[in-house]
């Protein structure tokens, strides 16, 4: 299960402070100071079976990792994303012959396979972004909180990805939600109900 509040950075200078927010780096896990390089592919069939599921299925690098990402259904209301998520290590090979069989034996697997079958799998979309993360301990939730810079790239065109992200690890979701609300404030952030691939079958015109 994932649970993040999402947001849409509007002030390009707020990108260069809000990591560096004086409450965040009270509450920030010193050990914990990311930048990664994320590069993502998203599979479907041709005729979109895991979209009209709202199954998103992706294959990123995670600087010289690779993880595959299933995502289904939940919720998003006021930034708030709630749904379904499982992540499977796994190496480039996979992007190259993409298989719902790396998630056999999870809770969605028979659902998975009834809608692909034997179909193949597709590129979709594709996303470059830069992700600086933070974890932060509040006393009653930790959370990690991160910047994401970088681009949405589809066959009708491109878009900019400029988010922040608070994804709750572990403790209170109320809690999580108010250190959004306080950054909301603070830094001029925007609510965003739709997810990074969302916005790219936006682009593509098939939702």
């Amino acid at each position: 299960m994932e649970i993040e509040l999402k947001y849409l950075l509007r002030d390009d200078l707020a990108k260069d402070r809000i990591l560096n927010d004086k409450h965040l780096l009270e509450i920030k896990d010193s050990s914990f100071d990311e930048t990664i390089q994320m590069k993502a592919v998203y599979f479907d069939t041709e005729e979109g079976d895991l979209r009209s599921l709202q199954i998103a299925l992706r294959a990123r690098f995670e600087n010289e990792k690779v993880v595959v990402t299933l995502k289904w259904r939940g919720s998003a209301q006021d930034g708030l994303h709630v749904r379904g998520e499982l992540n499977v290590p796994s190496d480039t090979g996979y992007i190259e012959h993409p298989t719902v069989d790396i998630f056999k034996g999870s809770e969605i697997y028979d659902e998975l396979l009834a809608a692909v079958s034997d179909k193949k799998l597709m590129p979709v979309m594709e996303m470059d972004y830069v992700r600086k993360a933070i974890q932060v301990d509040t006393g009653k939730s930790i959370s990690v909180v991160s910047l994401d810079e970088g681009t949405i790239h589809t066959s009708k065109g491109d878009d900019e990805i400029l988010e922040v992200e608070v994804e709750l690890y572990s403790g209170d979701q109320e809690d999580m939600v108010a250190l959004g609300g306080e950054l909301a404030a603070k830094y001029n952030l925007e609510t965003s109900d739709k997810s990074k691939y969302q916005r790219g079958l936006e682009l593509l015109g098939v939702i």
